[in-house]
């Protein structure tokens, strides 16, 4: 749908950065969008940016998830994963990924196994049914209409539909999963003082993002196919990832950006970050 549809600058709004407060220099001009960095703290974002409503239509699209981290053919018209796509190259990634990440949180954990884990931004659910079956008692929340029925309804998952500071949760939760998500969010410094809230003391917080220092961001510039301005509103480093996680009382304590380690296979512009609960943050 991002490539579908004509966006106008009537669809966007401006935007600050969400460390300084600060309007960001421009770097890219993809109008009606700004690829812009902030002069303070060089955390770089998107500013015009979609409204809240126009992204909204952007996640409820049926379409939204089709040839993207689920690889073309995988949702079927109902927006479902098909079985047609299971052994889609993008399929077999994400199985990859998901019993790679699984192995970090049995690492991170210490082994224990069967505590509550969160995962924000759960898409069509498959990360949430694995820990389930796992042996881990699962909640998730995502934006996405058709990803938040189709783990609903077809895969029996706890999922709340919205923004997590609108989820009704409990806090105490042993894992907090973010794959891919923080890029997407209002206000990523809100949304970590979010999780923060919500995971356990002695928890773990692990997620997943492209980074804007990478080789292939470098390189392309504004033909980097993880640029994405409509979705990909905020682009990190792992400099800026441990300020504002840091800002938000945790701390960063891993950063995995090689391509061959399972939880980041095959990813050349992305990394794993774990982090943890700093003591009376």
């Amino acid at each position: 749908m991002a490539e579908l549809v004509h966006w106008t600058a009537g669809d966007t709004e401006d935007v600050v950065c969400c460390l300084c407060r600060l309007p960001g220099t421009l770097v890219h001009d993809v109008a009606p969008f700004g690829v812009v960095r902030c002069p303070q703290c060089e955390l770089v974002f998107i500013s015009p940016r979609l409204r809240p409503e126009a992204l909204q239509r952007l996640y409820d699209d049926v379409g939204y998830f089709e040839g993207g981290v689920y690889g073309a053919g995988v949702a079927s018209a109902d927006g479902a994963p098909s079985a047609g796509g299971r052994w889609s190259p993008a399929m077999v990634l994400q199985r990859t990924w998901t019993a790679g990440r699984l192995a970090l949180v049995d690492r991170e954990r210490g082994g224990a196994v069967g505590g509550r884990l969160l995962e924000v931004g759960a898409g069509y659910g498959l990360f949430l049914a694995a820990a389930r079956e796992a042996g881990w008692t699962t909640s998730g929340v995502e934006l996405s209409r058709t990803g938040a029925e189709h783990a609903r309804g077809t895969l029996g998952l706890d999922v709340f539909c919205g923004q997590l500071e609108d989820a009704p949760l409990t806090p105490g939760f042993d894992v907090v999963c973010a794959w891919d998500t923080a890029e997407h969010v209002p206000d990523p410094l809100s949304f970590w003082r979010t999780v923060r809230s919500l995971v356990a003391d002695d928890g773990v917080v692990l997620f997943s993002t492209p980074y804007v220092s990478s080789l292939p961001a470098r390189l392309l510039r504004t033909h980097w196919w993880t640029l994405k301005p409509t979705e990909h509103i905020w682009h990190f480093t792992p400099r800026t990832h441990a300020l504002l996680l840091a800002r938000a009382g945790l701390a960063l304590t891993r950063v995995i950006r090689s391509p061959l380690a399972p939880a980041n296979a095959g990813r050349l512009d992305s990394l794993v970050g774990v982090a943890r609960p700093i003591p009376g943050a």
